[in-house]
């Protein structure tokens, strides 16, 4: 099981409710719940949204387990798009999984992109420092 479905999973129990109520309030069929519990698929940013509204949590909170407070009190480490690209660039994972076309981007969206990333890492790095 995956990190996202283990949050979901904790909040969905902290609620009282269970997947088939989410699926049953949002539209998002049981079975694209069950594929993203096995990782055969990563759920998509409007269907997570679509839960996280559902549930009364913040997208980050669904996604990090980190309230928005949390996010929010990073500061920003990129403010050059050429600083912003090397740093995804560099990132071995982030190139690996892709879904996304820096061509595509706005700069404010690759800068935005960068410290996303840089965020979620400083994040993983706090939930598991010993």
């Amino acid at each position: 099981m995956n990190i996202l479905y283990e949050i979901y999973e904790k909040i969905l129990k902290e609620k009282g409710l269970s997947s088939y109520q989410v699926s049953k309030a949002t539209g998002i069929s049981q079975q694209t719940l069950s594929y993203w519990k096995s990782g055969r698929s990563v759920p998509k940013t409007d269907k997570l949204k679509k839960i996280a509204e559902f549930l009364g949590v913040s997208l980050e909170y669904l996604t990090t387990g980190y309230d928005d407070s949390e996010i929010n009190s990073f500061d920003l480490r990129f403010h050059s798009v050429e600083d912003a690209v090397k740093f995804i660039l560099e990132q071995p994972m982030v190139a690996q999984f892709g879904g996304y076309d820096l061509d595509k981007m706005t700069d404010e969206e690759i800068i935005e992109f960068a410290n996303d990333v840089a965020g979620m890492i400083e994040l993983l790095g706090k939930k598991y420092k010993k």
